[in-house]
């Protein structure tokens, strides 16, 4: 089994090293608007903006940018959604069999425990730390472990890494890529980058429940198999902070251009927690409020909601099936050609890989389902009539 799990994880590695890499935050320290027909500002984001991206806003109106102009970038309305068709429900006794089979890969918690880690682990507060970036201790880990201890407090087992994936560049998500590796070997419900975003004060900044915090962005890609389910779990965060602390989660943005590490598990999630322009007590506040809504996910999932009104298309919900069926589908697949090229190149040939994919047949999955018994009085039955033929 566990020879197993590793050339899984393996194989995820190295097909997904293919996708990694890509252009994700702006790097002249400007930020993007994205503005409605009327020129009305929607969403401030420092990701890079392209054509084809979408948004959904704090008050769950969806946008997809048709056209960037230096930092306007330009959106039609997609439609309202209503985040209340995403409040997660009780799972299945079918939702826990794909569950036990599948381990980690399955959309269903697996005892609740969370992982953490952070790409840019150098990411800071301004007006905390003095600067907005510190080499291998950013003030981003420090809301890491606010993070962490809020879902300690409500009973749930967190593990936080701190691995370090310097330099900032768009290449961390590919070093990053092998510490999401590792964290799966423990088998998290669920795994979260903590970045802070790069905008003026004002877009994250907020009062609830009488303090001052900061609001929190989630960020989905599109590659990969679980594409469509970790959207569907960014609607579910979002439905279940909502009922909860209205106004904390500032929007969700669909940015077509990566997938930030979310194909290696179906709940993974990348989180902005506050901007550089904001102080860290307030990001740590915010962060906090948001671990709320977690225990009401996890453990939980939901199937696809009714298209929203408007046109679908990428990122919307009438864009194709979700649930496990399709994503499991594709992981199978990707192991397959994995599998086959992992062995190729390890081998020098085609002949030779054959001869390892046929020994990792007739060996390693005999051990994983363990021998086969003999019905005894059934191939007594046979032999004895195999001997009356051969008297006959």
């Amino acid at each position: 089994m566990n020879k197993l799990l590793a050339l899984i994880l393996t194989v995820m590695l190295v097909v997904g090293a293919f996708g990694v890499a890509g252009a994700h935050e702006r790097s002249d320290g400007g930020y993007y608007t994205i503005v409605d027909d009327n020129g009305a500002a929607v969403f401030v984001t420092g990701w890079k903006v392209e054509a084809g991206d979408q948004c959904l806003t704090e008050n769950n109106k969806r946008y997809e940018v048709v056209s960037v102009e230096g930092d306007i970038a330009k959106a039609k309305f997609i439609g309202d959604v209503d985040i209340s068709l995403y409040t997660p429900h009780r799972v299945t006794e079918e939702e826990l069999r794909i569950g036990r089979l599948f381990g980690s890969q399955s959309a269903v918690a697996q005892g609740g425990k969370v992982a953490i880690y952070h790409t840019h682990d150098d990411e800071s507060y301004v007006p905390t730390e003095g600067k907005e970036s510190i080499d291998g201790n950013g003030g981003i880990l420090a809301v890491g472990n606010a993070f962490a201890a809020a879902l300690e407090a409500k009973g749930m087992p967190v593990i936080h890494s701190m691995n370090k994936h310097d330099p900032h560049d768009d290449m961390a998500y590919e070093r990053s890529r092998r510490t999401v590796v590792d964290l799966l070997k423990e088998q998290p419900a669920a795994i979260f980058d903590v970045h802070r975003d790069a905008v003026p004060p004002e877009v994250y900044k907020t009062n609830i429940n009488g303090q001052d915090c900061t609001k929190v962005q989630l960020v989905v890609g599109k590659y990969g198999p679980t594409g469509k389910q970790v959207e569907d779990y960014a609607m579910q965060l979002k439905s279940a902070s909502d009922q909860q602390h209205p106004g904390l989660v500032k929007g969700i943005f669909f940015a077509k251009g990566g997938d930030y590490n979310e194909d290696l598990h179906p709940r993974a999630m990348l989180l902005e927690v506050g901007a550089h322009t904001n102080d860290r007590p307030s990001a740590e506040r915010g962060i906090a409020l948001f671990a709320d809504a977690i225990p009401t996910v996890l453990g939980q999932t939901s199937g696809t909601p009714g298209t929203p009104s408007g046109t679908t298309g990428l990122g919307t919900t009438g864009a194709g099936p979700s649930g496990s069926a399709k994503s499991i589908g594709w992981i199978v697949g990707l192991l397959v050609v994995g599998v086959v090229a992992f062995l190729f190149i390890s081998t020098g040939s085609f002949n030779e890989a054959k001869s390892k994919l046929k020994q990792f047949g007739t060996t390693e999955f005999a051990n994983f389902f363990g021998p086969k018994k003999k019905p005894e009085k059934k191939h007594d039955d046979f032999e004895r009539n195999d001997d009356d033929k051969n008297d006959s």
